[in-house]
């Protein structure tokens, strides 16, 4: 199984980083025997989309190999404004919408506080629902104020957790849906 993490937070300091970062170790210890890849958009330079007749840099066609391989997304965004991080935007107009039919993917929403959370997950629901991925249904949200440190350290141990049974459960379905 190709399991792919993916941070769409574009900051440099970032709350979303560290609960990706949390994610792709534990899936790298729990599913040692299957294939786990980190996606940063903040640190691998996904060009901007323009259109699919444009020869995009290596990078770029990186980052679309490690998404149409994976067969397990694990997608962080921040919320911005209400809306999920351009940088994820960007990554999936890259993607031919038939490429990613009968995948599965679990959403790790990272914002300043509740009232938007929601409204990126349905937006997360409805990109993925495009092109054909099963969604895991329990997302993980977490707020800057309440589960980090002046430091953008995870204090919240719960949140840990989350993100784990968010990983195994998203996993978990993969396999069902194989079967």
């Amino acid at each position: 199984m190709k399991i792919l993490i993916i941070c769409g937070s574009l900051r440099k300091k970032s709350y979303t980083r560290t609960l990706t970062n949390i994610v792709f170790d534990y899936c790298r210890e729990k599913f040692a025997g299957h294939q786990v890849d980190y996606l940063d958009l903040g640190s691998q330079a996904v060009k901007q989309f323009r259109g699919f007749d444009e020869n995009y840099g290596q990078e770029t066609k990186a980052a679309i190999a490690l998404v149409t391989n994976a067969e397990v997304m694990l997608i962080g965004t921040p919320v911005y404004n209400g809306l999920l991080s351009s940088g994820i935007k960007n990554l999936f107009e890259h993607i031919n919408y038939k490429a990613l039919d009968g995948k599965v993917a679990g959403f790790i929403i990272q914002a300043s506080g509740p009232i938007s959370s929601l409204q990126v997950q349905g937006q997360l629901v409805a990109l993925m629902a495009y092109f054909r991925v099963f969604t895991n249904p329990r997302a993980v949200f977490t707020y800057r104020d309440q589960h980090f440190d002046k430091e953008g350290n995870l204090i919240d141990k719960l949140v840990e957790e989350r993100l784990k049974r968010l990983a195994e459960e998203t996993v978990g379905l993969a396999i069902k849906l194989k079967e």
